[in-house]
């Protein structure tokens, strides 16, 4: 067995073993998988015989674990929980009662959305302490990390392609995942004092650079966004120093980028592209716009949606030029695939996120545990605006697991949040009682 294979696997199982005690462990396993496994890695083709569907494994030992440890998890469904799982429901709804056509492709990523939310379920119940939230955050950035440090280990000329788990299977997933690590590491970069943080920007440089390397503009978009966020949205002691490193961190991006990505960058405005490598005639020729228009026209005939994943098979009967090409949207995707109900409930998901962060925010004002929790606050923000202005407006990612961990880390941060006020109740009031 490679040593790649071999040390990524001791860490898998002691995780998963270690989850039967600590939930928290197995959570850490599953997010191991989701985001290193790639079935075409040569350390895993070479190892796939030892452990089949590693993400299934890591899913029992998770709901093992909580099984062992009932008694100390919350099991109340909470009602944005409850919105998530609706969702799915109408996902089923929109394939299977109101879709076009059903095939295995179709009962595939079905399946995988179901699975997708059973995890969801035992995540939320898991990580509901700010310890367990942090270790969740550096779970994300050691595999950051790792995958930063793989990207450059390879050669050859084009677009970095093909790294990490199955959702970061194009350049725009892996970048989207990548630039949201170089959020979570930079933001825990400055709790540290000066002189502790030369191993944090260097893993910062490793990651940016891994982002150019990707070329790809719909992140590109996102970090464009993700920026005034951050100055407005930074915790007030910590304002100077946020507005120095989001300075430092931008120039030394540049710093990295090359000639191939300032070229890519400048074709953000050009729409037309070539869906097929012999179309020559520029009246074959189809962009994201036209996408987009022929979303509409399949909406008017299936306002209850057309199914998961039917928009590539049915796009080409509204467009023949399409020879069936994805939406190049999240929210297009969700109106054309889940309907009327799943693009208003997806909205409401989406906004209700945002309100959440802001309801942590202002519970927290004035506490003790103000200046802690606002960092991840700002974090987790930052993270999801990245995804709903760049990689969500111009690539299709409804079905992919990071968008909805994404979506539920705010629950998961408001328990804890929860607790740690609970906790500042009881002692002050302990206070009061034995002073009096």
């Amino acid at each position: 067995m490679p040593l790649t294979a071999l040390f990524v696997y001791t860490i898998l199982i002691s995780l998963w073993i270690g989850g039967l005690v600590r939930p928290i462990f197995g959570v850490m396993g599953y997010l191991i998988v989701f985001t290193l496994f790639n079935p075409y890695d040569w350390w895993v083709v070479a190892t796939r015989q030892y452990l089949l569907r590693p993400s299934l494994v890591a899913v029992a030992f998770i709901i093992a674990g909580a099984l062992l440890n009932a008694k100390k998890i919350d099991w109340t469904i909470s009602r944005r929980e409850f919105e998530f799982y609706l969702f799915l429901g109408l996902c089923w709804l929109s394939t299977f009662v109101f879709g076009t056509i059903v095939e295995a492709v179709n009962w595939q990523f079905v399946m995988k959305m179901t699975k997708l939310f059973v995890f969801i379920f035992f995540f939320i119940r898991i990580v509901s302490s700010l310890k367990d939230y942090k270790l969740v955050v550096w779970t994300f950035i050691l595999c950051s990390i790792w995958l930063s440090y793989q990207a450059h280990l390879l050669t050859g000329s084009g677009r970095l392609d093909t790294i990490g788990g199955v959702d970061f299977g194009e350049a725009n997933g892996f970048a989207a995942f990548m630039s949201i690590s170089v959020v979570l590491l930079a933001f825990q970069m400055i709790r540290f004092p000066w002189i502790k943080q030369l191993p944090f920007v260097i893993a910062i440089a490793f990651m940016l650079n891994t982002i150019v390397l990707t070329e790809s503009r719909a992140v590109f978009i996102g970090l464009f966004f993700a920026v005034p966020y951050v100055l407005f949205k930074a915790p007030t002691r910590k304002l100077k120093k946020t507005v120095l490193y989001t300075i430092l961190g931008i120039t030394l991006f540049f710093m990295l980028a090359d000639t191939s990505f300032f070229n890519r960058m400048q074709t953000i405005g050009d729409h037309v592209v070539s869906t097929q490598a012999n179309i020559i005639d520029m009246e074959k020729k189809v962009d994201r716009f036209d996408y987009w228009k022929t979303s509409i026209e399949i909406f008017k005939d299936y306002p209850l949606g057309i199914g998961v994943k039917n928009f590539e098979k049915i796009v080409q009967l509204y467009d023949p030029r399409n020879p069936g090409m994805d939406a190049h949207n999240t929210y297009v995707q969700c109106y054309s695939e889940i309907g009327i109900l799943g693009i208003i409930l997806f909205i409401v998901i989406i906004v209700e996120t945002m309100m959440q962060i802001r309801r942590i925010r202002v519970s927290i004002k004035g506490k003790l545990c103000e200046d802690e929790v606002s960092f991840h606050l700002v974090t987790i923000g930052t993270m999801l605006v990245i995804y709903f202005t760049g990689y969500m407006m111009t690539h299709s990612n409804l079905y992919t697991e990071m968008l909805w961990i994404l979506l539920a880390m705010p629950i998961c941060l408001e328990n804890a949040t929860q607790k740690l006020l609970e906790s500042e109740n009881e002692t002050i009031l302990n206070l009061e009682e034995s002073t009096s």
